[in-house]
């Protein structure tokens, strides 16, 4: 049986291992963060859409990114409900431009308003759809939790968020609740609203209008056994060139496209990626060279026994994949609470999935072997004989 010399070089040592586990882990979060600000940014903006429960998305042409308040007028929701396979039809309201929130002792600040019918059950989740059921009341708002520390909402104390007093677009209004959603690009906190509070609080959203008669959004679900295609089709027919229909997915492809395309964010955070990546190999390379230069009398000898160029190709390859496993693991760990923190801290969306740890995973094995080929050169050139003169 081989000894396995890769490995007993990594690990003779526990100190050194864990010196050189702690550099080389110091590159892997920097690419975890790098990747989690890019993804969490992403996800932060599509959010919202990916809580409701919807199968298609009506919403006007003109509106290209959501957050931009484009309106398409309410008749076209109840023409939508006649279209055959379509169970649902549920308009959603978005406000930014009229919405100014201020809490008590807390300056003035624009914030996102949703508005909601309240029986509707718009949302994903059973929890949110139950406190929307409680906004009895038109001065009755639920409260993002991860809005900005700036906007004064209590997190903590329901009781306490209840006495706040705070308004809205110059108006009292009363925090009922919290729900969970998070900020993005655009907003920096959420409250959610009956469709009575829309019309109370921004009475001039439509013009000379009815603050009702202009919808965001509509959001359309479709019978158990419909073809969502044939109903896509059926409802572009009957609505005609005033609305776009998209299937959910597509509508949340949509907007991270938009975001990644017409931003430097997504340039920005995978170069940061990349260097990440480079900041390794140096540290990975400069562990390899100290080691070799600490050993050279050794390999020279394994030279004059005839190991061949392959041999320690395969040798400091080896040792390279041991040292950067070593620091990719505490790494990934401290990813997973630093991932957390940045969280609640932000307000963003940052979620470890598997296939980001797959990401950095795949980087940190390309790490490993630029080291192991700059490294391994070392060795190549070495003289046998000019070292046992």
């Amino acid at each position: 049986m081989q000894t396995p010399l890769a490995w007993l070089n990594v690990t003779s040592n526990l100190g050194r291992m864990l010196l050189n586990a702690l550099g080389i882990g110091f590159a892997v979060v920097l690419m975890f963060t790098q990747i989690g600000f890019l993804y969490g940014l992403f996800d932060s903006a599509v959010e919202v859409l990916r809580l409701l429960k919807t199968d298609l998305v009506v919403l006007s042409p003109a509106r290209y990114t959501v957050p931009s308040e484009q309106r398409f007028d309410y008749g076209l929701i109840d023409r939508a409900k006649g279209v055959s396979g379509v169970s649902q039809v549920i308009p959603l309201y978005m406000d930014r431009s009229l919405a100014v929130a201020r809490v008590q002792g807390h300056v003035s600040r624009s914030i996102r308003v949703l508005g909601v019918p309240v029986e509707a059950r718009p949302f994903v989740d059973q929890s949110m759809n139950q406190a929307c059921e409680e906004l009895t009341d038109s001065r009755f708002a639920l409260v993002d939790r991860r809005s900005k520390e700036s906007y004064g909402f209590e997190k903590k104390n329901l009781d306490k968020l209840r006495a706040q007093s705070v308004e809205l677009s110059g108006q009292t209004i009363k925090l009922h609740d919290w729900v969970t959603i998070g900020t993005d690009f655009v907003y920096d906190g959420t409250l959610i609203v009956s469709e009575a509070g829309v019309e109370r609080y921004f009475p001039n959203r439509n013009g000379r209008g009815q603050p009702l008669a202009a919808v965001d959004l509509g959001l359309v679900r479709i019978e158990s056994d419909a073809q969502i295609d044939q109903v896509r089709q059926g409802l572009q027919s009957r609505l005609g060139s005033g609305i776009e229909v998209f299937t959910h997915k597509e509508l949340v492809d949509r907007e991270i496209n938009f975001w990644a395309r017409n931003t430097p964010i997504g340039i920005i955070f995978s170069i940061g990626t990349i260097m990440g990546m480079f900041i390794g190999v140096i540290i990975c390379y400069q562990i390899l060279f100290t080691d070799i230069q600490d050993h050279l009398p050794e390999y020279a000898t394994l030279k004059a026994m005839g190991y061949g160029p392959g041999y320690f190709l395969r040798f400091v390859l080896a040792q390279a994949f041991y040292l950067c496993m070593s620091g990719f693991l505490p790494g990934w760990i401290v990813s997973w609470f630093l991932y957390q923190w940045l969280s609640q801290w932000t307000g963003l969306v940052m979620r470890l999935q598997p296939e980001r740890v797959l990401i950095v995973g795949c980087l940190t094995l390309v790490m490993s072997i630029l080291s192991g080929l700059l490294a391994v050169r070392k060795l190549w050139r070495t003289d046998p004989a000019a070292l046992f003169k």
